[in-house]
Formats: C-alpha cells, sequence, structure tokens
C-alpha cells in the first residue's frame, strides 16, 4: 500500500483567500467571521502543535490560545496571500513561550501520558495507526516540516522562513522524512 499525498494548488490558494476574508472580517468585528475561521484552520492548527509538542492537551491549550491571539491581533494583520504563515508565527511564539515555562518548571511530571479520544477531527489525525507510526520514526524537525507540508499545505519556501531555517535545510529534512516514511510502508505493508 503506497499512500499518496495530493495537494491541489487551486484549493491551497482559494483556502488562502477565504482565510484572508475571514481575518479581515475578524478584525472589522464581525464575531461569526471568527467561528468559520476556526472551522477553516483548527486542523492545520492542531497538526502544527502537535508536531511541535507531541502532547495532545498542551496542543489544544496552543490551539485555543492561538485563535485568542488571533482575534485579538486579526487587526494587524497584512494580507500578503499567506495567512496560514502569519497564523503560524502567533502559534510558534506561543510554543516558544510554553517551552519557556516547561524549562523552568522542574516538577512537571513527564510520566503521565495524554489518553486520547477520537471525538473529533484532531484526535483522527492523531489516532491514525499509520500518522502515528510514521511520526514516531521521524525527529521533531522532520516531523513539523512534514505536518506544514502535507496538512497545511504549505510550500517549503514559506516553511523555511516560518521555522526561520535555509530552504535547503527545509528540503533535506522534508525528503528524508519522506524517505523513511517510504520505508515504513514497504516494510509494513
Amino acid at each position: 500500500m503506497i499512500v499518496v499525498f495530493a495537494l491541489n494548488v487551486d484549493d491551497v490558494q482559494n483556502k488562502n483567500a477565504r482565510i484572508e476574508q475571514l481575518l479581515l472580517d475578524v478584525s472589522n468585528g464581525d464575531a461569526t467571521s471568527m467561528g468559520s475561521l476556526y472551522d477553516l484552520i483548527k486542523t492545520d492548527v492542531f497538526a502544527f502543535a502537535i508536531s511541535k509538542l507531541a502532547n495532545k492537551q498542551e496542543a489544544d491549550d496552543v490551539m485555543q490560545d492561538t485563535f485568542i491571539q488571533i482575534y485579538k491581533y486579526a487587526k494587524q494583520y497584512q494580507p500578503q496571500g499567506k495567512p496560514l504563515a502569519w497564523i503560524f508565527r502567533i502559534e510558534l511564539n506561543l510554543i516558544r513561550r510554553l517551552f519557556q515555562l516547561k524549562t523552568r518548571n522542574v516538577q512537571l511530571d513527564e510520566g503521565i501520558e495524554n489518553t486520547l479520544s477520537s471525538q473529533n477531527m484532531e484526535d483522527k489525525i492523531i489516532n491514525s495507526a499509520f500518522l502515528n507510526e510514521t511520526l514516531k520514526i521521524l525527529n521533531e524537525e522532520e516531523r513539523e516540516v512534514v505536518t506544514l507540508r502535507i496538512v497545511s499545505g504549505m510550500k517549503n519556501n514559506e516553511i523555511a522562513k516560518l521555522l526561520e531555517k535555509p530552504l535547503s535545510t527545509v528540503l533535506s529534512k522534508y525528503n528524508r522524512a519522506i524517505k523513511k516514511m517510504k520505508l515504513i510502508v514497504k516494510e509494513r505493508y
């Protein structure tokens, strides 16, 4: 069984245009647009958080905080056709802040694992046997690059800018991750 990930460029462009319009509506005080924005990108935001944190509860918290920040700072967004990059920058800042707080608090109980439910779309992504197995073999940087590329449809140069890494590094991490994923598919299926 070979898994193929295909992203339609028109779909990505339409999604970006929709996100930008919703951000504009939110910045003009339209609260219902915030709900629409949430529905449209919650999977992207959650997938990025889980790729960085590998903890469902923390990813949920960061996702919720990200939407609060989006609502708070929507007026500052400057449309450039890349709204997810702006949103992921907000999220990345929240994740970095969480890491700083975690390193300060040495009494965190690392032995407790969150149980995953399959009640919503985010949980279905995490509970996917293939994805779980695949993500385990990828290191953190490979996981985040693959997640941004496959789940969110970002281009390599956008990922490089977001993660503040050279494009060549992003490309090599993505290619290495895909090779690892293909190897798992060949071995298991």
